[in-house]
């Protein structure tokens, strides 16, 4: 690409740094990393030693610096001096949990620590579940499987009764409504656990973030140390930006890939979306042969994924283009080359997708082609604010009523719940809703406290992790493709939308909904769709006003409703047509912050509405720098006139029921975000609007009615007004 514009930073290697830990190790421990010529870095020793002394931690140090020993040491060390001690491991995917078991085997057998490992989660066969239970004292699994345990507490009794370590690997995914459901289910295994009289200490690793220690104590419930101080050596490192392509991000990425696969360099191509990592990867299997390509994300069958993950792994396949699930930390080989195809949202994911290559040492290459987007722009035009941006903050809301409700429903089915005891675990609010509950005969008083009382499962009933909803299935003839969750479907597969599978298209011919089921037909159509849809926001409740400046932003209950009318039909960037479509609204309760606009603000009538919708688009595309949010999790509306404020309003709020600290938290940082906000609109070089500065890929009217000049002026007034 010789006509693309490189900035370039090269980190230099790094050598180690060892340290021995302080307190006490078995001699068999000892020996085994002699005889493995293993010494422990500061950061290992460090964790080892604060495990000792009875510590829960949080490990923040970067990817391949050795995280793995550093959390298992200490386990192995406990359970070799006690043959009853257990220990709970839990990871964010199966593919990484197969890989750390032929580590922790393999662990096992050198130590002859008899702690007879296994993983227990959906694929691990009914005949081997009792077995393991009696038998293993090391088990890994996953926190969907953990829901589906803890019901089953009694046959779980004597490996809770002795747990001693949970272990949670790659704990900052475990952030927003996932991270918010996994903090609640985590307090649900403390109370059996404590009901048990054992009191497990917790043991997290993660990418680096910015409350790394608050985050920690918020998802546990307990008190943590952080470990940071990374000791491990590093190989030499060249990051480089791609400035501006003339082509778009995803052609630029898939141009780069190219190159560096026919320099002989194996290389991962990370995209932002599901679309996006299937029209890369089609875009590279023009100049390489199929075979050598795949695309990789969520909703493959399990056997494809691994599939790809063994080709990988063995050297293959030369590229794979993935969504952001194969960032996390499994082992796939001697990669050369990463290339992050736009911003992914964080900070923390961009560096632990950097970190992908150069495992074993090799010099890696890493490209970042920024996209369209403001965040991508930003970045483009001030590349040393990309080396020097610090690390997000993680929002976790446990107070969720939505989320509350529904774990104190399996709470109460897995043991009976008293408010003097179990307060501790769910907050004062939980007294409130257990006899709401009660009046809604689902919990009953008893004796003992209160029990479920409700019709089947409540763990079957509550699919608690991501947006409440059902599962769909994407259906080829008599083959299953792909599965989505309720929100991807509304949004992806409504009738004539194109699904990408593999390399192939598919276009959705029938929806029915009584049993799930999309069905879909392959089309040759070389185009995708995207939906066009309107939102409305009501304001039920304001909770709470903060006040910046002269500026008030309010905060407080909303409702919530989308409805999708038609979509665009597009050649790779370029819209060719819309149709119209007609498809049931769906609504939800939430939390959103707002702003009202008075008449001192300089806008006319003409680009009032303009300005507001930009100025919406501008503080969303801002937020992801200071508030740790996935791309769903954020929406916003503006209105020249919102009859709930009596005038000109712009909203921001939490993609998900109930919310969980989002835009709250966007309340409080709001001259930060709107700051930005300015930064970017006004630093761009457009005339009248455009990717770069005020249009947003989630708008639901194609980013229609936007006024550039309009949005400038307004946030050039909010910033001083709020100075």
């Amino acid at each position: 690409m010789d006509d693309v514009i490189f900035f370039e930073k090269t980190e230099d290697a790094r050598t180690a740094v060892f340290q021995t830990a302080k307190e006490s190790m078995p001699e068999k421990l000892a020996a085994y990393l002699r005889q493995k010529n293993l010494r422990t870095y500061t950061h290992q020793a460090e964790a080892y030693d604060a495990v000792r002394r009875g510590e829960n931690i949080i490990l923040t140090t970067p990817t391949a610096s050795g995280k793995t020993l550093s959390c298992l040491l200490p386990v192995f060390a406990k359970l070799m001096e006690n043959p009853d001690a257990t220990a709970l491991l839990i990871y964010p995917t199966k593919a990484l949990t197969r890989d750390q078991f032929l580590t922790i085997q393999e662990m096992d057998t050198a130590l002859n620590a008899r702690t007879r490992p296994a993983i227990y989660d959906g694929d691990t066969k009914q005949e081997a579940r009792s077995k393991i239970r009696s038998r293993s004292r090391i088990i890994l699994t996953n926190m969907y499987e953990l829901h589906h345990i803890l019901p089953w507490r009694a046959k779980w009794g004597d490996f809770f009764a002795n747990l001693s370590f949970v272990v949670i690997d790659e704990a900052h995914k475990y952030r927003g409504v996932f991270g918010s459901n996994t903090a609640l289910l985590l307090r649900r295994l403390r109370r059996i656990c404590n009901y048990y009289d054992s009191y497990p200490q917790f043991i997290l690793s993660s990418a680096t973030l910015g409350n790394a220690k608050r985050f920690a104590e918020t998802l546990t419930g307990l008190s943590a140390v952080e470990i940071s101080s990374d000791g491990s050596p590093r190989a030499k490192r060249t990051f480089r930006i791609c400035l501006n392509p003339k082509k778009s991000a995803s052609a630029a990425a898939a141009e780069i890939m190219q190159e560096s696969i026919r320099d002989g360099r194996q290389t991962i191509c990370f995209t932002k979306s599901r679309t996006g990592a299937e029209l890369t990867a089609l875009r590279c299997i023009e100049d390489n042969p199929k075979e050598q390509i795949a695309s990789y994300r969520g909703g493959y069958r399990p056997e494809e994924r691994k599939r790809i993950e063994s080709n990988l792994k063995q050297g293959k396949v030369s590229g794979v283009v993935s969504t952001n699930a194969l960032e996390v930390g499994i082992d796939i080989g001697n990669l050369d080359s990463v290339v992050i195809s736009g911003y992914p949202g964080s900070m923390i994911s961009v560096f632990q997708q950097a970190g992908r290559a150069g495992r074993k040492g090799q010099e890696a290459t890493v490209t970042f082609v920024a996209g369209q987007n403001p965040i991508d722009q930003y970045y483009a035009n001030n590349p040393e604010a990309f080396f020097s941006a610090k690390p997000e903050e993680a929002i976790l809301g446990i107070e969720n009523p939505y989320l509350l409700e529904s774990h104190l429903l399996c709470a109460a089915a897995e043991l009976p719940y008293k408010a003097e005891r179990d307060r501790k675990y769910f907050g004062e609010a939980a007294d409130d809703i257990i006899s709401d509950l009660k009046s809604r005969k689902l919990v009953s008083s008893t004796a003992r406290g209160f029990v479920y009382s409700g019709i089947g499962n409540p763990v079957m009933e509550h699919t608690i992790f991501g947006n409440i909803g059902k599962t769909w299935a994407v259906v080829f003839g008599n083959s299953t493709l792909e599965t989505m969750d309720d929100g991807q479907a509304y949004r992806e597969a409504y009738l004539g939308a194109v699904i990408f599978h593999q390399g192939e298209r598919y276009r959705v011919e029938k929806i029915e909904p009584e049993i799930s089921v999309i069905r879909v037909r392959k089309t040759s159509d070389n185009y995708h769709t995207r939906p066009i849809s309107e939102t409305n926001i009501t304001i039920n409740r304001k909770e709470k006003t903060v006040r910046h400046g002269n500026v008030l932003v309010h905060f407080g209950d909303v409702s919530v409703s989308t409805q999708i009318y038609g979509y665009s039909v597009l050649e790779y960037d370029r819209v060719v047509t819309t149709e119209e479509l007609t498809v049931e609204p769906r609504s939800f309760q939430t939390k959103a912050c707002w702003i009202t606009v008075d008449d001192d603000a300089p806008l006319t009538a003409e680009n009032l509405g303009g300005a507001l919708h930009g100025t919406e688009h501008a503080l969303i595309a801002a937020m992801p720098l200071y508030v740790l949010s996935d791309r769903a999790d954020i929406g916003g509306v503006s209105s020249s006139f919102h009859a709930d404020v009596g005038g000109p309003a712009v909203f921001i709020y939490d993609g998900v029921a109930g919310g969980i600290g989002l835009a709250e938290k966007a309340a409080e940082l709001f001259p930060k975000i709107a700051e930005l906000a300015y930064r970017i609109v006004s630093g761009c070089s457009c005339v009248s609007g455009c990717p770069s500065c005020i249009h947003s890929p989630k708008c639901g009217n194609n980013n229609q009615m936007l006024d550039k000049a309009g949005t400038v002026e307004l946030l050039s007034y909010l910033v001083k007004e709020m100075k």
